[in-house]
């Protein structure tokens, strides 16, 4: 069902759907409390649920920070509801509930729900818009958001060089700024940050000369607060390199808030990035990858656990071996047992299938 709705609301994205890994995160979490809460509601009564779940508010937040349209909106909670009341009544058939009186009860229960839950979205949704509209960077934010856009901006109002070499910033905190004037001292930079919502924070770096990547990773790891995360993306010149940097900053951040990891790389995690922000790939490397490996009394669980340990050691059996506390000959046999679920070698889907382990650890993959 769940499956179903969000396939449902792929397909009425327009000719450039948002891939943003925040977003796409958030809207399968909208979807699938929606699918527990619309069940709940039927059982208990809107009055015996629970509150309306967060995740199904504040996913319009997200589509207005990203310029979807409220009609838009909308539209795709509509098609929501309307899917999920014909799952709820495809059931009921299929155990004999057919009676009018049924049908009527999921129907009226469900608008009352559902008109409740599409007040608190557009209300939420019309703060977010307000709330960008009249911060003191409004007008900074929208000339940075339109030069993403390749479109037409004066650049000397931002007070930056776009010909100079970038290092794209995002901090999904508002306690960011402080830190990055510091990394600017140490490269010798100038900043251009825009605070895009009280959550988020978007900084470039630009320097005369390329930034020297082992300079950065190792003032990262000495300065950057443990608990402040961050994505970083990778040196890059002129406008087109300002963009790029930036869209891979963006995905490494998402990364970053999920494994409380701090300062997080574009280039330490660039296929994981990618991965959780594509639900096709996503829901086919659960089939692929996981699912083979479920438990089957508790060797499924140590599958997984031999292999995470496998592929973070470098693929390396003994390093896996002492970092689990087991023989040698444990980690290999574990590792043909896995050969034999997958029926293909480990290390011919290594790339993607430790992807999927370390998203499923992350509790990214559902």
């Amino acid at each position: 069902m769940q499956e179903a709705i969000l396939d449902r609301l792929h397909a009425m994205e327009s000719a450039a759907p948002v891939r943003d890994a925040e977003y796409l995160h958030g809207l399968r979490e909208a979807v699938s409390s929606g699918v527990d809460y619309g069940i709940e509601v039927l059982a208990l009564g809107e009055a015996g649920a629970r509150r309306t779940p967060l995740p199904l508010v504040g996913q319009a937040r997200l589509a207005a920070r990203h310029g979807i349209a409220i009609e838009e909106v909308q539209r795709r909670y509509f098609a929501a509801r309307t899917l999920l009341n014909h799952f709820l009544l495809e059931e009921a058939k299929q155990i004999g509930l057919q009676e009018l009186g049924f049908i009527q009860h999921v129907s009226a229960t469900h608008d009352e729900a559902f008109d409740r839950i599409l007040a608190a979205a557009t209300e939420e949704y019309r703060r977010e818009v307000e709330a960008a509209s009249t911060s003191p960077d409004s007008r900074l934010v929208q000339r940075v958001r339109r030069l993403l856009a390749c479109e037409s901006v004066d650049t000397s109002l931002l007070d930056y060089d776009l010909e100079l070499h970038h290092i794209g910033l995002v901090a999904p905190s508002p306690d960011a700024k402080p830190h990055v004037r510091q990394l600017a001292m140490k490269l010798g930079g100038h900043t251009l940050s825009v605070r895009i919502s009280t959550m988020e924070t978007w900084a470039w770096i630009g320097t005369s000369r390329p930034a020297d990547p082992k300079e950065l990773s190792s003032w990262l790891r000495a300065h950057w607060p443990a608990s402040l995360p961050l994505g970083v993306g990778e040196p890059a010149e002129a406008p087109s390199g300002w963009r790029r940097s930036h869209a891979q900053a963006k995905a490494a951040s998402r990364i970053a808030a999920i494994s409380s990891a701090g300062a997080t790389q574009y280039r330490d995690v660039a296929l994981l990035a990618s991965t959780s922000s594509d639900p096709l790939l996503l829901d086919s490397m659960r089939d692929l990858y996981l699912r083979p490996l479920e438990p089957v009394g508790r060797r499924g669980v140590d599958l997984r656990r031999t292999l995470l340990a496998y592929f973070n050691a470098d693929r390396n059996s003994s390093s896996a071996a002492v970092v689990l506390g087991v023989s040698r000959q444990t980690v290999d046999n574990h590792l043909n047992v896995a050969e034999e679920r997958l029926h293909k070698p480990v290390n011919e889907c290594g790339d993607l299938l430790h992807a999927a382990l370390r998203l499923e650890r992350l509790q990214h993959v559902p």
